[in-house]
């Protein structure tokens, strides 16, 4: 039987009425599904939608009650929602099934994947994928974590769906068959969720669970997994990895020059790691040497991600609002430093219960100052002979600024995230961008 008629003889459940749980809703209505929604927050982003659009819906609004979701035989839950949730563990507890609008996808979806998952680096690897594609003239979709809601993409003619995929979502997801999948790098993140950093990880590696070509970091023993069919990227020795040369430095695979690395408009060793994990995942396809090229001499990456918004008196000034963890941060500081005389970062915000020692030696070895503010910007205070706590974005950029010589870069990375202060970490470096704007 069809998943869909499947859906249609259950009573289903949608719990969070945030991005995906709106798209999954609207998917349901389309297929004549009329779901129960639900959602803690009184007034939940969707709500006015719902009301308008789909009034037959019960919808269940603010703090639940016990046994509000056991009658109920499908859950379709948010990412955002954990499974451990005492009121999703009593649904589980009568038999309830609790998915995610990745699962349903997978259960439904005949176009081939290329799935994605990593602490860092994600959303740029998927994207330049789709440039990739585009230039091959094959017909691509984006979707899970980033662009199109991925059950949106069911409808369309597709020769290829490329997904972002995160830890939350790998969490319910079990059937997803994949031509090739990749855990970029896993760093300590969502502590604040995870009971320890294995679980952490485990949730990244369900990604892999029926994959044809599994994709791995050759640097990042994390990424690893058995499997019959591997392949490793890595700046060095790696099935794909970069090759230097009395001609320059190329693009190598299985140890032949393909093309040279200059075609890459991305600046930064973490960048052309990217654009060999694209390589590598997408080598099922029959793509040409000319749509790589293309492509990585168009694709000029995006927003909030290591982005130079502004060069002020021989200062350049880098917006990586996105860098969320540690990890992130400390692949920024190591991958500009080699573009500037000293850093000045300006970091902090929500830390999330990260192990943030990991910053410490590359702070001391690439920074001339930090400027640390947010809800843990103590964490970072110590790290550096001279830095600066500040009670805001504005006042840090100020700082920054008198600071920096000729030939510095001032970087927000802020190792954190933005919930302590912003709506989201787009806030956040769009903040950045005004203060620098006003100097």
């Amino acid at each position: 039987m069809n998943y869909l008629e499947t859906l249609k003889q259950k009573k289903v459940t949608v719990l969070g009425l945030g991005i995906s749980g709106l798209g999954t809703v609207r998917f349901l209505l389309q297929q004549g599904i009329f779901p129960k929604v639900v959602d803690t927050r009184p007034v939940p982003p969707g709500a006015d939608w719902l009301a308008h659009n789909a009034p037959e819906c019960e919808a269940v609004f603010g703090p639940l009650a016990e046994g509000a979701l056991i009658d109920t035989d499908i859950i379709i839950i948010s990412p955002g929602i954990p499974l451990y949730d005492r009121y999703v563990v009593e649904a589980i507890a009568h038999g309830a099934e609790v998915v995610g609008d990745i699962e349903v996808f997978a259960r439904l979806n005949t176009a081939p994947v290329v799935a994605v998952t990593g602490s860092n680096g994600k959303s740029t690897v998927v994207s330049l994928a789709e440039t990739v594609c585009q230039s091959a003239g094959l017909k691509v979709g984006l979707g899970g974590n980033i662009g199109t809601s991925v059950l949106d993409l069911l409808d369309q003619d597709l020769d290829i769906v490329i997904l972002e995929l995160s830890s939350f979502q790998l969490e319910t997801t079990q059937n997803l068959k994949c031509r090739s999948a990749m855990i970029l790098n896993i760093t300590e993140d969502h502590m604040d969720r995870y009971p320890d950093f294995e679980a952490y990880c485990a949730a990244k590696k369900r990604i892999y669970q029926k994959t044809d070509l599994l994709v791995f970091n050759a640097d990042d023993e994390k990424t690893h997994q058995a499997h019959r069919h591997s392949v490793g990227v890595g700046l060095h020795k790696a099935d794909y990895c970069i090759a230097t040369t009395e001609q320059g430095d190329f693009f190598s695979i299985n140890g032949k020059h393909v093309f040279t690395v200059d075609s890459l408009k991305l600046s930064g060793k973490h960048n052309q790691f990217n654009a060999l994990a694209v390589m590598a995942l997408l080598s099922p396809f029959t793509i040409t040497k000319q749509a790589y090229q293309d492509a990585f001499s168009r694709f000029g990456g995006l927003s909030h991600r290591c982005q130079l918004i502004a060069e002020v008196a021989g200062v350049k000034y880098f917006n990586d609002s996105k860098a969320t963890n540690v990890g992130a941060t400390v692949t920024a500081l190591e991958s500009l430093q080699a573009e500037a005389q000293k850093i000045i970062l300006i970091l902090g915000g929500d830390a999330k219960g990260a192990d943030v020692s990991p910053l410490a030696a590359p702070i001391q070895s690439y920074c001339r100052a930090i400027y640390c503010f947010g809800k843990d910007a103590a964490l970072f205070s110590s790290m550096h002979t001279h830095s600066h706590l500040v009670g805001s974005l504005k006042d840090a950029v100020i700082g920054a600024s008198q600071q920096a010589q000729a030939g510095d870069i001032v970087l927000l990375a802020p190792a954190c995230a933005s919930i302590d202060m912003y709506p989201n970490y787009m806030a956040r470096g769009d903040e950045f961008c005004k203060w620098v704007g006003e100097l």
